[in-house]
């Protein structure tokens, strides 16, 4: 049976595990990447999936078992996590994706879930159907580079808004960066109901 793989980071999310699909494989984050005032078109995850193929091969798999059919309870892992991300190499695709998603959390009452994405009309058609799940945190990554997306233009099922700038841009403006811990233990605004709406960070 076929099971979906866990990133194990280092680094900065060093301690929070991951389920992600491929940039690489995603139709909306390809467009993205040929514009350059979209932070896409800075994707850290693209190279770094170039860099490690086997990585590389490990998201195309999950790409596909999260896209083309909902999952059996088989097919999801066991997660012994406090906190756990969804998504850290690419964005939501389509529904089924989205809803293997809800389920995954769904099996896992005790975890945290934060899913970051800017493909919030896929989740607006979920939600249509489908209860958003106590333990996910949703923060929307606003497309534009040193442009944050106001909060009142967005669902309400949306907990923080997550935006990133360039170092000169976040100087010469002012913006209040409060994503810069170490470790994204050590802060955890990402993964908690409340706190900061905005949450910015310097661009890698």
């Amino acid at each position: 049976m076929e099971q979906l793989h866990i990133t194990h980071h280092k680094g900065k999310m060093t301690g929070i595990n991951s389920i992600s699909t491929s940039c690489m494989l995603n139709p909306y984050c390809q467009e993205r990447q040929k514009h350059t005032t979209l932070v896409c078109y800075k994707c850290y995850a693209k190279k770094y999936l170039r860099l490690r193929p086997n990585l590389r091969e490990k998201m195309a798999h999950n790409t596909e078992l999260l896209t083309e059919k909902l999952l059996n309870d088989r097919q999801i892992p066991i997660i012994n996590d406090l906190y756990f991300r969804l998504e850290s190499f690419g964005d939501l695709i389509n529904e089924t994706q989205a809803i293997n998603y809800l389920r995954i959390c769904e099996l896992h009452p005790k975890t945290t879930f934060a899913l970051w994405t800017k493909n919030l009309r896929i989740l607006e058609n979920v939600f249509t159907e489908f209860k958003k799940p106590e333990n996910l945190i949703i923060n929307y990554s606003s497309p534009e580079l040193n442009k944050q997306t106001p909060v009142d233009d967005l669902p309400e099922w949306v907990d923080h808004v997550f935006t990133v700038y360039d170092k000169k841009f976040a100087e010469d403006n002012n913006v209040p960066i409060n994503c810069g811990a170490i470790h994204c233990l050590s802060c955890l605004k990402c993964y908690e109901h409340g706190g900061d709406k905005y949450i910015n960070e310097i661009l890698k």
